[in-house]
């Protein structure tokens, strides 16, 4: 016969009530129930673990060597399944998430807070990564999901689309094609030197597959990795740049201008990225819900 957790329960109740009656009832258990558990206890160890008398039952040398282990086995069981029940009910837990720099500054602070609020028990871990990193932390299992654009298709991965972010011109605030409120088209940037992002990132692929782009474009004069880096740039003067509406910087706007871009219209299209056939945890899945909540919200407004 296998040891359960039955077996231990009721082996260690009778011990510390030193009585089979009073033990059964707080377990809820008949007499009979309750000492054949421990005769089949007893049977299966093959030592005897309690001394019965018509007064009182006691625990033998082996029974008293025994309690200890037993107590301990039952502790770390229990303390197993709370904290699983904890996870369940997003009392505790941790989240990761990868995403672009645009939407860990534009769509994720809010989402974060509202879920931090609801769930304080619970860790979340925010990663901003280029196209490529994002999409690379996901299949690394370094992160619960991430939100970006496909940097490449990869049949382990799922990808739902979220939202599309359409293409604007960003230059400095004097440059001349800062004139105007209306949008330009995309031929209006020939001749006009363009600072391009890496290859690494999601725009640089995108936009080199878009047809009847200016020249320029395709062979940027300037090449930088990084959205700060592009700022100082375009502050200084040193050009024009294509990024998509969430990219824009908003650190010092009233130095930069963003026109809309037309003809063609080009929009990057950013999406939750998750590992095929894997679910996420409970707390995972609740910010994904509430992000997906937030984004409806948002396109409804």
């Amino acid at each position: 016969m296998n040891v359960t957790l039955k077996h231990l329960r009721v082996f260690v109740e009778v011990a510390h009530q030193g009585s089979f009656t009073r033990a059964a009832e707080r377990l809820s258990l008949s007499q009979p129930a309750l000492t054949i558990a421990i005769g089949q206890f007893e049977e299966t160890l093959g030592v005897r673990l309690f001394d019965r008398t018509t007064r009182r039952v006691t625990l033998t040398g082996d029974g008293e060597d025994f309690l200890a282990t037993a107590e301990r086995l039952l502790e770390d069981f229990d303390a197993a399944i709370a904290d699983m029940r904890d996870l369940a009910e997003r009392r505790r837990g941790r989240v990761g998430i990868a995403a672009l720099p645009s939407v860990a500054v534009r769509l994720l602070p809010q989402v974060v807070a509202s879920f931090s609020d609801a769930y304080p028990g619970v860790r979340i871990h925010l990663h901003d990564a280029n196209a490529k990193g994002v999409q690379r932390r996901v299949q690394r299992k370094e992160v619960d999901f991430g939100i970006g654009s496909l940097w490449e298709p990869d049949p382990e991965l799922e990808f739902q689309p979220l939202l599309r972010d359409p293409f604007v011109m960003v230059c400095r605030a004097g440059h001349t094609l800062a004139r105007g409120k209306g949008a330009l088209p995309w031929r209006r940037l020939a001749g006009h030197d363009f600072i391009g992002m890496g290859r690494d990132t999601g725009i640089r692929p995108l936009l080199r597959a878009t047809q009847g782009l200016p020249e320029d474009i395709h062979a940027p004069k300037y090449e930088v990795s990084s959205v700060a880096a592009l700022e100082g740039m375009l502050e200084a003067g040193l050009g024009l740049t294509a990024l998509p509406l969430l990219a824009v910087p908003v650190s010092r706007p009233r130095k930069l201008v963003a026109r809309r871009l037309v003809e063609p219209v080009v929009e990057r299209e950013i999406g939750l990225i998750t590992r095929r056939g894997r679910s996420l945890s409970p707390a995972a899945e609740q910010m994904r819900a509430m992000l997906l909540e937030s984004l409806r919200a948002n396109q409804a407004a």
